[in-house]
This record gives C-alpha cells, sequence and structure tokens, in this order.
C-alpha cells in the first residue's frame, strides 16, 4: 500500500489529481490511522486506474471511469486486459511502467540515510531536500557543477525521494549561494555600489 505522495511519484501525476480522484468518489483508498492521523492508502487497483486514466482522454463518462476502477478491483495482479463494455484497455504496458517507478522509488529510498532527524544522500553530508529544491530551477548537470562530488544517480535519486516523501515545514532556497551571487553580478547590483563608493569618496 503507497500513501498519497508515493502514490503521485508511482502514477507520475500530481498529488492533487490523485486527491481529486479520491474526492471525487471514482476511486477508493483504504483509510489507516486512528482520529484525526487517518491517511490515505493507495493499492495496485488505484495504481492501474490512476496510471491508465488520462491516455483514455474523454473516451470514458464520469460513470464509465467509476466502471473501470471497479474493473481494476477485480482484476488479479497478472491480468493483462481491463474491459468495460465494449473496451478493451492492455494494462501490459501500464505494470510496466509501474514496476519501474516502484524500482525507482526503491532506489531513490536505498540511497538516503537519515541522521539526527535529517535526510542525507547515503554517504555524504549533503542534505536530500537541498537537492530537490535546486532541480526545480537548475538542470542536474547544473546541480553537479555545484555539487561535483555527487554522481547523477545521487542526484536523481534525491529528486525521487523528495517527491515521493515531501518535506514537512518550510523548504530550502531554490538556488545556491554562488549561483545567487553570480545573479546579482550579472545584473549589476555591486556595479551601482561600487559607483557611490567612487562619487562618495571623490
Amino acid at each position: 500500500m503507497y500513501t498519497v505522495a508515493e502514490t503521485g511519484f508511482l502514477v507520475d501525476r500530481p498529488t492533487v489529481e490523485v486527491q481529486r480522484a479520491v474526492d471525487k468518489k471514482v476511486i477508493t483508498p483504504v483509510s489507516k490511522g486512528r482520529g484525526g492521523r487517518k491517511q490515505r492508502l493507495f493499492g495496485k487497483a488505484e495504481l492501474r486506474f490512476l496510471k491508465v486514466d488520462p491516455s483514455l482522454g474523454n473516451a470514458l463518462s464520469p460513470e464509465g471511469r467509476k466502471l473501470l476502477y471497479k474493473e481494476f478491483s477485480r482484476l488479479p495482479d497478472a491480468a493483462k486486459v481491463a474491459t468495460i463494455g465494449v473496451i478493451a484497455v492492455d494494462i501490459r504496458k501500464t505494470d510496466s511502467e509501474l514496476k519501474e517507478r516502484m524500482k525507482m522509488l526503491q532506489d531513490a529510498k536505498r540511497a538516503i540515510e537519515s541522521r539526527g532527524g535529517e535526510s542525507f544522500i547515503k554517504g555524504t553530508n549533503v542534505m536530500t531536500y537541498q537537492i530537490a529544491a535546486l532541480s526545480s530551477r537548475l538542470s542536474v548537470d547544473q546541480v553537479l557543477e555545484d555539487f561535483p562530488s555527487l554522481t547523477r544517480s545521487q542526484v536523481q535519486a534525491a529528486i525521487n525521494y523528495a517527491r515521493a516523501y515531501p518535506k514537512p515545514g518550510r523548504p530550502f532556497p531554490s538556488t545556491t549561494m554562488k549561483r545567487g551571487l553570480a545573479a546579482m553580478v550579472a545584473a549589476g547590483v555591486f556595479d551601482e555600489a561600487d559607483d557611490e563608493d567612487r562619487d562618495g569618496n571623490a
């Protein structure tokens, strides 16, 4: 079973879309926990539906989508086709893509470790969520320029991990100090200050 954020990562869709499918009662996750700390958990049927649904576009009505989910709910894991009425959906590619995403998630979890309540890329002192925050504005190559001790797979693992396990609280900056200063220099911020100093000293 997977959380909302894990599910969003596995089906490669924003978590808001996962939540929307639940709120519209298209899919029904398992609710676990006590009192106000309950969380929604998703299984194979929900993953299959959420992965297939966008590819069908407008082919299904809201009721048709619910029937498709009902079909997924009764299918065994080894099934290759989901059928509703005259529509047959080949799910072999869907299952293959989900399997690959599950491997990516496991690889990300193995590449990350927790120390002192913080999450780090294993074997380094680089914080997982710092790298993930940078990736929102920088390419992997640019991140590697600023963190040459990391490998491409470590950077990607940090990005994947942060998507499946979002950082609570305040986010990290989306740029490094080095790049922030470079942008200020390029914008002439320091040039203006130098000009004022020269004028004042004249």
